[in-house]
């Protein structure tokens, strides 16, 4: 195959990771094994819990009747993190039934003492534990359910187009000292989807 043929059929390398990172999103499953035992999704949370143990990190979205077209009902997101060798994985609970499994990428020694964290180590598409375990608590945050194209069960759904389903969005501000400015964190379904700075934050 002569030259001019050969380069008719190279693919761009900007195309191949473009294509990788369409492709590079949370994997999804509807069961997940512990142990010896098999949980999946429609199992009740006191199943899950006895089969794979107390999860590491567990974030209530509180729900109820405040928000239009009706009441919203309690969801839970568990995670479970088994360590650097293992996936994390990320289970969503609605009303105490099993809905939804998913990975976070592999575990991670979660480290002892004050996190040292940077405004810059907080990124789109962060999950809440992930970003605890580096940042710490806020020292601001609030939130509640509100209306969005974003997926109910704690994922994001980008072939919604129309229509809108209740998402738990919380607003968090992190203070990095009084020689940087103070960071707004935007999640939905305990993931980062926004960052913005604020006014200069303050020493301790």
């Amino acid at each position: 195959m002569n030259d001019s043929k050969q380069r008719k059929y190279r693919v761009p390398l900007g195309a191949l990771v473009l294509l990788a990172s369409l492709f590079a999103m949370p994997a999804q499953a509807d069961n997940l094994r512990c142990g010896g035992s098999l949980v999946q999704t429609g199992d009740p949370a006191a199943a899950v819990r006895a089969s794979c143990g107390v999860p590491d990190f567990v974030d209530p979205w509180i729900g109820g009747a405040g928000i239009a077209y009706g009441a919203v009902p309690d969801m839970e997101e568990w995670t479970y993190n088994r360590g650097p060798r293992r996936l994390l994985q990320i289970l969503v609970f609605r009303d105490g039934e099993l809905k939804r499994i998913r990975e976070d990428g592999y575990g991670f020694n979660v480290p002892a003492g004050a996190s040292n964290c940077r405004p810059s180590e907080i990124t789109r598409g962060m999950s809440k534990y992930r970003l605890l375990v580096a940042c710490g608590q806020p020292v601001q945050k609030s939130g509640g359910y509100v209306f969005s194209t974003r997926n109910a069960d704690g994922v994001y759904d980008y072939r919604r187009r129309r229509g809108v389903a209740p998402v738990y969005r919380e607003r968090w501000i992190f203070n990095f000292g009084g020689s940087r400015l103070l960071r707004e964190v935007t999640l939905e379904n305990a993931v980062v989807v926004e960052t913005d700075t604020l006014h200069r934050g303050y020493d301790d």
